[in-house]
C-alpha cells in the first residue's frame, strides 16, 4: 500500500550557487512534510538548512529536483503563478520580522489579505482574530517601533497565519530574541500547531529550540543525515 500523499515533498533537491568556485548548498535532498507536523531543520551555520527552507517555501528555485505540494510540482511555475501560490498557500516568519514600519500591527497582519483582494470588513475581522491568537489583540493600533522584539515576532506570526495557510515556514524565528521571549514564541507556535492544526517547518541550530520539535531533520554540508 502506498503512503498517503504528503502536504509538501522535496525530491532530489540540489542548489548550486555559481561563481569562481561553485558551491552546492543543498545536495540531493528528499524530504516529506505531512500535514500537522511541527518539524525543525537542524544544522550548524552553513549546513544548508536556510537554503532548503527557502527552496521548500518556493522563495528560491532549485538547480535540480522539484518541490511538490499535495502532489503538484510547483518548482517550475512562472514567477507570477509562484507568487500567487505562496500568497495563498504558505506563511513565512523571518528572523528580522519584516514588518512594514509605517503600518500598525493590525494593518501588518491584514496585508496578505489586502494582496488577496479580501474586503475591508472581512480582512479586519480575520486580522483581529489572528492577533488574539498570539495574545496581542490590545496592541493592534501600535506601529512596530512601539513594540518589543518579542511582540514584533508575534505580529509576524499572526501575519503568517491570518490567511490560514497550509504551512508556515520559519527561518531561525528565535534568533533575535532572548531565551525567555524565544521560549514564549515557541509556546505560541506549539499552541497554534496543536489547537489550530497549523503545520510548521522551521530552521534552527539552537538545542533549546530543537527540543520542542516533534521531528528534527539534520543537515550537514547540504545533505540529510540520520
Amino acid at each position: 500500500m502506498s503512503k498517503a500523499q504528503p502536504l509538501a515533498e522535496a525530491r532530489g533537491l540540489e542548489k548550486i550557487y555559481p561563481g569562481g568556485t561553485k558551491v552546492a548548498a543543498v545536495r540531493g535532498v528528499d524530504l516529506r512534510v505531512e500535514r500537522g507536523e511541527f518539524t525543525a531543520l537542524a544544522g550548524p551555520s552553513g549546513s544548508g538548512k536556510s537554503t532548503l527552507l527557502n527552496l521548500i517555501g518556493t522563495l528560491d528555485r532549485p538547480t535540480k529536483g522539484e518541490v511538490l505540494y499535495e502532489g503538484r510540482s510547483v518548482s517550475r511555475l512562472p514567477a507570477s503563478d509562484l507568487a500567487d501560490f505562496r500568497l495563498r498557500t504558505l506563511g513565512f516568519v523571518f528572523q528580522a520580522y519584516n514588518l512594514i514600519p509605517v503600518l500598525t500591527a493590525l494593518e501588518n497582519v491584514e496585508y496578505p489579505l489586502v494582496l488577496q483582494g479580501v474586503g475591508p470588513g472581512e480582512r479586519r475581522r480575520a486580522a483581529q482574530e489572528a492577533l488574539s491568537w498570539v495574545g496581542l489583540e490590545a496592541y493592534g493600533d501600535r506601529r512596530p517601533d512601539l513594540l518589543s522584539g518579542g511582540q514584533q515576532q508575534r505580529v509576524a506570526v499572526a501575519r503568517a497565519i491570518v490567511h490560514r495557510p497550509a504551512m508556515v515556514l520559519a527561518d531561525e524565528p528565535t534568533a533575535n530574541l532572548d531565551s525567555k521571549t524565544g521560549a514564549a514564541l515557541l509556546d505560541l507556535m506549539q499552541a497554534l500547531n496543536q489547537d489550530h492544526a497549523v503545520t510548521f517547518l522551521f530552521s534552527s541550530h539552537d538545542p533549546a529550540v530543537l527540543s520542542r520539535a516533534r521531528r528534527v531533520v539534520h543537515l550537514v554540508d547540504g545533505e540529510l543525515r540520520g
